[in-house]
């Protein structure tokens, strides 16, 4: 009986070691994913442009929002492409930007590294235009 448990003990140790022997770096390496390249609509490269492609550095704008959804003031924000899908860009916040308290509204800034998807497409190349626009829009912060 003790010659059988020692059997069964030692077939059970060599499959243990068996199932964990396989060499990880080499199946590691093989991996390969490639994201599909994904186009921008149409309607938001028209907004956009042609020069928005991944890992491009740019500038979005924050707008502090009251209540019911109104704009009431924004301001440039340095950002960063870092995916795009046919309707939206995914963004990363390369400074934080604060707008300060105002009456109504929920929202105070945006925090270096904070990401968000750009739906609408208010995205410029450089800071001046993005302020052109906020101008524009009776939105620019003093």
């Amino acid at each position: 009986m003790k010659k059988w448990i020692s059997v069964i003990a030692l077939l059970v140790a060599i499959t243990i070691s068996g199932c964990n022997s396989g060499n990880k770096s080499e199946k590691t390496a093989t991996y390969d994913y490639k994201e599909p390249n994904v186009e921008m609509s149409a309607a938001l490269k028209a907004k956009i442009g042609d020069w928005a492609k991944k890992g491009i550095e740019c500038y979005g704008v924050v707008v502090a929002v009251d209540k019911n959804g109104i704009p009431q003031h924004g301001l440039p924000v340095k950002a960063k492409i870092i995916r795009i899908k046919k309707d939206e860009i995914k963004m990363k916040a390369m400074e934080s930007v604060n707008i300060g308290p105002k009456e109504g509204c929920n929202q105070m800034g945006m925090s270096y590294g904070e990401t968000w998807w750009e739906k609408d497409g208010d995205l410029f190349q450089t800071k001046e235009k993005a302020e052109a626009f906020l101008r524009k829009q009776g939105l620019l912060q003093k």
